[in-house]
């Protein structure tokens, strides 16, 4: 069962390649340096190594004798190469003897999760194949994007109770919160309930605080400002299950004496909120391109007389907080081509269109949602009430 979604995604990798007639897809790393392999693998090397897959379905690796039996007991391969003294040796007679043409690698001029080959190991690659290869070199970005993006039906599993848990350690600590406490109290309320359920933060894999914000909004961790009543509170939590995370974000109110509801001002930012989140869910199918989405968010908050979203609408979530792929956000230059992704069944996004004016209620509310054959399905229990802390 330990390598069963590692499976699924070289079987996954295999179609790609087919679809693109590329020959084989290699990947080179070195103490596990490929961003790539958690994901595609979930083997480690300590030496330099080599894993292959070929179109015509057989996955291979290469690895030194002392990294060989995890990787040989993975039952990941059709064949594991051990090599004796130099990889180089033995990557040269495996390209000589089945003579690809083309040959995908890890590289990437925008997305991160990708660019896993270091310049230093691509010359040292050409060096080593210039007399027995060639064919060419391709990128293997829009394969492993899809990688990562398009979830197996396991993959998903995961990601749900990800977010189950999420959600009842927000539970938990909603019932704690009083005025008086400091952003790291409430911080260290999260690290209680995460260390009961024995998970561990998703962004760090640790069992750190998430965000927890009643100012200076920005990615910190919390700091010593103490929540008085009348005042917001962000929280921006994720949790790691088994090597998939949630990504779920909160906002609440913290009620004054006498007060039975928040502001007018403050529930009319909520309900704005929760009205972009509404109408960018209902625009995001397969087939749209992540753009489209983010406008439609981006346009609602504007009429409601909301400051204009200063980042994505929505991001990927899987392995990673931020798994890459198609964003639902902008055509900013600093996105990249990442907004013209085109949606597909099978992602999972995000959607968190943040109101941060320079003056005024900040509300960050962060859903996180699967997308169908024909829409999306709610993953997290929408926050659809702004959530009220008592006064005390």
């Amino acid at each position: 069962m330990k390598y069963v979604i590692n499976q699924q995604k070289m079987d996954q990798a295999v179609r790609y390649l087919q679809d693109n007639s590329i020959d084989l897809w290699l990947i080179l790393t070195s103490e596990g340096s490929d961003p790539c392999l958690p994901l595609i693998t979930g083997v480690k090397s300590v030496g330099p190594a080599a894993f292959l897959i070929s179109k015509d379905g057989k996955k291979y690796a290469m690895c030194s004798g002392i990294d060989a039996q995890d990787i040989e007991e993975s039952n990941l391969f059709d064949q594991v190469f051990k090599y004796p003294t130099e990889l180089g040796e033995t990557l040269q007679a495996f390209v000589t003897k089945h003579q690809p043409k083309k040959i995908a690698l890890n590289y990437s001029r925008k997305e991160n999760l990708a660019d896993g080959l270091t310049t230093g190991r691509y010359r040292w690659l050409r060096e080593v194949l210039k007399d027995c290869f060639s064919g060419e070199f391709v990128s293997s970005e829009s394969f492993l994007e899809k990688l990562r993006s398009i979830k197996t039906p396991m993959e998903i599993d995961r990601i749900k109770q990800a977010i189950v848990i999420t959600q009842e350690i927000y539970d938990a600590v909603f019932g704690q919160l009083r005025a008086g406490m400091s952003e790291i109290e409430i911080g260290q309320l999260f690290v209680k309930e995460l260390e009961k359920r024995e998970v561990v933060n998703g962004v760090d894999r640790t069992l750190s605080m998430p965000i927890v914000m009643k100012e200076r909004i920005a990615h910190r961790p919390p700091g010593e400002a103490i929540v008085a009543p009348g005042d917001l509170l962000i929280m921006d939590f994720s949790v790691d299950y088994d090597g998939y995370v949630s990504d779920i974000a909160r906002t609440v109110y913290f009620l004054k004496p006498g007060e039975t509801k928040a502001p007018a001002h403050i529930q009319a930012a909520f309900d704005a909120a929760h009205a972009a989140i509404t109408a960018a869910g209902n625009a995001l199918k397969p087939g749209v391109q992540g753009y489209e989405v983010d406008l439609v968010a981006r346009n609602l908050l504007l009429k409601r007389g909301m400051p204009e979203i200063t980042h994505a609408t929505g991001h990927q979530i899987g392995r990673d907080v931020h798994d890459g792929g198609t964003l639902l956000g902008p055509r900013w230059e600093r996105y990249g081509n990442a907004p013209y992704g085109l949606v597909e069944p099978g992602m999972v996004f995000t959607l968190e269109p943040t109101i941060l004016p320079e003056d005024g209620p900040t509300f960050i509310v962060e859903e996180n949602v699967l997308v169908t054959e024909t829409g999306i399905e709610y993953l997290s229990v929408r926050q659809d009430e702004l959530i009220l802390i008592p006064a005390q």
